[in-house]
């Protein structure tokens, strides 16, 4: 069991999590298991992947490897992908030129999230096997990694779980725990050892689209990230829009203490269907700075309403809110 402190000081951007949420993480590293992270859309939880990335003190690998799950996704593709319509199509190209080379199924495939992760944590394990440097090889330059920043630590982030076919979970269970995975196309296994697996760090999101399978659960931490207050959106957006050293006016000070109130008017309506997000706020008041609408009366932004606003309903229930915005006059 492998004990490590995350530095709480160091940001990226406009995030900084919360000391709770780097406590369970710390202890989902601890003890080896993934951690599940669940709230609404926009409170950050595919930023903390990346935040904890960039903590230098553990020396991971700075780019997050990323698996966006799909309704479609089987537990393989978040190890490794096989083209197995453009080796069919050479192979028969192949057939009709003698000098050509022949090309095998190892030039066809390339690592995914986990899967590359699992061969960071190897090292050079597999240098003198062919057919998994070349595959090594093929996936650095899919994902754009140098060899000089590769590291052995990684953070893998399987985005929206929920998304995933009801077995996609169950499927991943013992991969997962044991961090192991087979390329049937080559007939080769690649498991990483105890001192190994402390090397990958596993972060899952979800939406909470739909319930997952309780023995996927019962192997996961699980973190719920709330969604701001009124005073934490208000200092999230007022940082996020001053990264580029821009300042705001004392007039737009007000303004942004006015907007983050009318946000907080709509998302706390209870007929209001589609609640907007941190980040769909963040456009908002992005949009309204720019153009100088901050300081504006609800008429004069109504326009921008629509970065929060989704469906019709929710439309009528917004002129309920704002009065003002009912008549053109």
């Amino acid at each position: 069991m492998k004990v490590i402190k995350l530095t709480k000081a160091q940001d990226i951007g406009s995030y900084q999590p919360s000391e709770s949420l780097v406590s369970v993480l710390e202890m989902a590293i601890s003890l080896g298991r993934p951690l599940l992270l669940a709230g609404k859309p926009g409170v950050g939880k595919t930023q903390f992947a990346h935040w904890v990335a960039n903590q230098t003190i553990e020396d991971f690998n700075k780019n997050v490897f990323q698996f966006n799950t799909k309704s479609t996704s089987v537990f393989a593709d978040l190890f490794y992908e096989y083209d197995a319509v453009s080796h069919f199509r050479d192979a028969n190209i192949n057939t009709s030129l003698i000098d050509r080379e022949v090309k095998t199924a190892a030039d066809y495939i390339t690592l995914t999230a986990l899967g590359f992760a699992v061969f960071c944590a190897k090292g050079n394990n597999h240098a003198d096997d062919e057919e998994l440097s070349k595959i090594i090889q093929q996936s650095k330059l899919k994902l754009k990694i140098g060899a000089d920043d590769l590291k052995s630590k990684s953070v893998v982030l399987i985005d929206e779980i929920d998304k995933a076919p009801r077995d996609f979970p169950n499927d991943l269970l013992y991969e997962i725990e044991n961090l192991s995975f087979s390329i049937k196309e080559i007939n080769k296994t690649i498991k990483l050892n105890d001192a190994e697996k402390e090397n990958v760090v596993i972060i899952l999101t979800s939406n909470d689209e739909k319930n997952l399978p309780d023995a996927f659960l019962r192997r996961c931490l699980f973190y719920y990230i709330d969604f701001p207050s009124e005073a934490e959106l208000k200092a999230i957006v007022a940082k996020k829009l001053t990264i580029d050293g821009s300042k705001f006016s004392q007039s737009e000070l007000d303004g942004l203490n006015e907007k983050i109130s009318w946000f907080f008017k709509i998302y706390s309506a209870k007929n209001i269907d589609k609640k907007p997000s941190t980040s769909e706020c963040i456009d908002w008041i992005n949009y309204l700075k720019e153009h100088h609408l901050l300081d504006k009366n609800a008429k004069e932004c109504k326009d921008s309403f629509s970065c929060l606003i989704k469906k019709k309903e929710d439309l009528d229930e917004l002129n309920k809110l704002f009065p003002d915005l009912r008549a053109d006059i």
